[in-house]
């Protein structure tokens, strides 16, 4: 009676998305570092541009700050203007370069620990949400 069994050296497929979100190759979580730095770049130019409009604006109504926002709302994108670039982009993106060349430089095959590595990857988009 012949048992036909398979092969555990195969591996399986998985699609290309699937390879990106679960990787601990350095190199590709120093890009994802790098797309996500881009992505609070972004955001934090929004939030930029709101503020710069306001000033742009004359004050209509004394006592008020003008007319695009509140200045409560003046407030609070100017405070999430700096958060989003110092804490969002400016560190992250120094997280991503690093992550990509200094394995490289050292000779490195990967990171010390790089769950860890992906894992503070993961953290970040959900620190940036919340």
């Amino acid at each position: 009676m012949a048992t036909t069994t398979l092969n555990p050296a195969a591996p399986a497929y998985r699609s290309t998305l699937y390879e990106w979100l679960t990787t601990t190759d350095h190199k590709k979580i120093g890009i994802m570092y790098l797309i996500n730095s881009m992505i609070f770049f972004f955001a934090g130019g929004l939030l930029a541009m709101v503020v710069r409009v306001q000033l742009a604006t004359p004050a209509a109504v004394p006592n008020t700050m003008g007319g695009l926002v509140t200045p409560e709302f003046y407030n609070q994108a100017f405070t999430m203007h700096a958060s989003f670039m110092l804490f969002l982009f400016i560190i992250p993106i120094l997280a991503g370069f690093g992550n990509y060349v200094v394995p490289l430089q050292i000779g490195a095959p990967d990171m010390a620990f790089p769950r860890i590595n992906a894992l503070s990857l993961w953290l970040l988009p959900l620190g940036g949400a919340l």
